[in-house]
C-alpha cells in the first residue's frame, strides 16, 4: 500500500486561507473598535451591554471603558486563536506534521483560555453594566451554557489532534525508514 500524504496538502491549504480571511475579518473589527472606542465611547459601550443582553441605560464612563476592554480582550484571544489554527493547517500543507502537533497543542491551550475568559467576563459583564441600577435590580451572572460546553470540547478535541498528528508524524517517519 502507498501512502500519499500530498492529498491533504490541497485541504489544508483551502482551511489556511478560511482561516486567514477570518484573521482579516477579526483585524477588521478590532480596527472599528478602535475607531469606535475614539469617536463614541458611550454609544460603543451602550451597544456592548445591549449584545450582552443587558438592558441599557447610560454608562459611566468607566462602564464604557471596562465593555470596551472586554472587547477587545475577546478579539485578541479569537486573533490568537485563529492565527495558530492557521498555522497547523500551514504545517499540514507544508507537510511537517511534528510542528502541526506542536500548533495543535498550543491552539487547545488557548481554547482553554478562551473558555475562561469567557466565564470571567460574563460574570465581569453583569456587574459592570448593572453597577448604577438600583438594589434589587443588579446583576451577578454565573453560568455554563452551550458556548461554554462546546468551547471545553473543541480544546479537548485540539489536545487529541496534537497527539494524533504526534503520533502519525512518528508512523511516517517509521514508514519512510522502511521503504
Amino acid at each position: 500500500m502507498t501512502v500519499d500524504p500530498t492529498i491533504l496538502v490541497g485541504p489544508a491549504r483551502r482551511i489556511q486561507t478560511l482561516m486567514t480571511s477570518g484573521l482579516v475579518l477579526l483585524l477588521a473589527l478590532t480596527t472599528a473598535l478602535t475607531l469606535g472606542a475614539i469617536a463614541m465611547p458611550a454609544s460603543l459601550g451602550e451597544t456592548l451591554a445591549h449584545l450582552s443582553g443587558f438592558p441599557v441605560g447610560p454608562l459611566q464612563t468607566w462602564q464604557n471603558g471596562v465593555l470596551t476592554g472586554v472587547a477587545a480582550i475577546y478579539l485578541a484571544i479569537w486573533i490568537m486563536l485563529l492565527g495558530i489554527a492557521r498555522r497547523v493547517f500551514r504545517h499540514l500543507a507544508n507537510g511537517k506534521p511534528e510542528a502541526a502537533a506542536r500548533a495543535a497543542q498550543v491552539l487547545s491551550y488557548w481554547l482553554w483560555t478562551l473558555l475562561a475568559w469567557g466565564l470571567i467576563s460574563r460574570t465581569l459583564v453583569s456587574l459592570v453594566v448593572t453597577w448604577s441600577f438600583p438594589e434589587g435590580e443588579r446583576a451577578l451572572v454565573v453560568a455554563i451554557g452551550m458556548t461554554e460546553v462546546s468551547l471545553a470540547f473543541s480544546a479537548l478535541i485540539a489536545g487529541f489532534m496534537a497527539r494524533a498528528f504526534a503520533l502519525g508524524a512518528e508512523l511516517w517517519r517509521d514508514h519512510q525508514k522502511v521503504v
